[in-house]
């Protein structure tokens, strides 16, 4: 058998591997979200804005929409490494045609034609309903499985009530995991998955209900070479095209007057940008050197799997048990909100960078891979073994997953909570910062 041959195949049985279990990177966007965007003076001193549904917004705007996405996907084709071209039968054309438009709009987006899109507010742990109208998440996703939205309050908002920006932008940077690019590939088992022009699911697990979105949530930028070179399905990686795609929908909204759109555009690009602060979101395999990479996957392309399977099954538990850590460690922080350490590491003004189009790509994703072995070496030294160094367990729902902040404590005390809070917090600073660019390059002058 030829070597490239080997290599190739060992890569590709790697493919299905990455983040088999756990797709999104940070537990509950709005939670990290809200105290970066409530420090932008900016952004709190604007006035409420008239809440709009998709298909209102659409009708005003058909043709000049048409126009734009036709520009966009012209600068897509020319400024996006390994960008799947849409395919010009999904092209939004102005018709006129109010009964189909959401749907139209939603393919030449290529977004799941089946998101809900309601007019809602996603609730913080130090906001109340009152006596707004709540809504079941069942109503809000695709998904099957809502048990990780039942600890939200969501209420309803009505066409033409007055929303503050910031609270738009907290909600809708929840919203891409809750199906936008769920079934967007050619063997998902969906009809618009064979007309998206994505082609064959590149990694993941197709057969998990959630498995088809990690392309769009992970972005393997900066691998070593060889790895990229018996293994190309790494590149085909989308945040990107999400990113830049809903940075100009935002400006146009913007620029035509309709604010709402414009700010739930903006906070949908940003769920994609803050997923890049994830280092498990930007390594296929954190901590891990290319060599090594390589090494156990021709082993198991061989007839020994085993060091593929273990290294994998690490990765995803270590995965789980960060984003498990964080989801507890911000639920607890706003339970004592002002004097919260990791409140203050969000809410305090870092260096932000300027945004451009290289972004996503040579700032966020970058620092974040070069992050990775760092927190993979927190995990290993401050969690328990069973968690994060038994490749026979599986984290995943487990009572120790749920019972994490004590499994903790219990193995290295107060302190390992300390220094996991700390790693926590590097990776947030980076987070703030990002999502802090792309509202000062979006956002329009107060």
């Amino acid at each position: 058998m030829k070597l490239k041959t080997i290599f190739t195949g060992a890569l590709t049985a790697l493919s299905v591997a990455i983040a088999p279990v756990n797709l999104f990177a940070w537990s509950e966007h709005p939670l990290l979200a809200y105290p970066v965007l409530s420090s932008i003076a900016d952004l709190v001193n604007r006035k409420p804005v008239e809440a709009q549904s998709l298909k209102s917004f659409l009708v005003k705007e058909e043709k000049g929409l048409a126009e734009m996405l036709r520009n966009y996907e012209v600068w897509a084709r020319l400024n996006l490494p390994n960008y799947a071209l849409r395919p010009d039968a999904l092209e939004f054309t102005y018709t006129g045609n109010e009964a189909d438009i959401v749907n139209r709009f939603l393919s030449a987006i290529r977004l799941n034609p089946n998101v809900k899109l309601k007019l809602y507010l996603h609730l913080l742990p130090i906001q109340q309903a009152g006596n707004r109208k709540t809504i079941d998440p069942a109503e809000l996703t695709t998904l099957k499985d809502v048990s990780s939205l039942t600890h939200t309050i969501y209420v309803a908002l009505t066409e033409g009530e007055l929303v503050h920006p910031l609270d738009v932008l907290c909600t809708a940077n929840d919203e891409p995991d809750y199906g936008f690019d769920l079934g967007l590939f050619e063997d998902n088992n969906t009809d618009y998955g064979k007309t998206y022009g994505f082609g064959v699911q590149p990694f993941g697990d197709p057969k998990l209900e959630y498995g088809s979105q990690a392309p769009f949530h992970m972005g393997f930028y900066h691998e070593a070479k060889l790895v990229y070179r018996f293994g190309p399905f790494l590149k085909k990686t989308y945040p990107e095209y999400r990113i830049s795609l809903f940075k100009a929908l935002s400006e146009y909204a913007f620029a035509t007057g309709n604010d709402y759109w414009g700010w739930r555009f903006m906070g949908w690009g940003m769920h994609y940008l803050g997923d890049l602060s994830m280092p498990y979101h930007t390594a296929p395999l954190p901590g891990m050197s290319a060599a090594r990479m390589i090494w156990i996957n021709l082993k198991a392309i061989l007839g020994f799997p085993k060091s593929k399977n273990n290294a994998v099954q690490l990765v995803s538990n270590k995965h789980s048990v960060l984003e498990q850590f964080q989801w507890l460690a911000l639920r607890d922080a706003y339970s004592h909100y002002e004097s919260s350490p990791i409140i203050k590491s969000l809410s305090e003004e870092p260096v932000v960078v300027p945004y451009s189009n290289e972004f996503a790509r040579n700032v966020a994703s970058l620092e974040s891979v070069n992050r990775s072995r760092k927190v993979e070496k927190a995990l290993v030294e401050f969690c328990p073994p069973l968690l994060v160094n038994d490749p026979k367990f599986e984290a995943s729902k487990s009572k120790e997953l749920d019972n994490l902040m004590e499994e903790i404590r219990r193995y290295k005390g107060d302190e390992a909570i300390n220094q996991l809070t700390a790693t926590l917090i590097e990776m947030l600073r980076s987070y703030s910062s990002n999502i802090r660019s792309y509202y000062q390059a979006i956002a329009p002058k107060g």
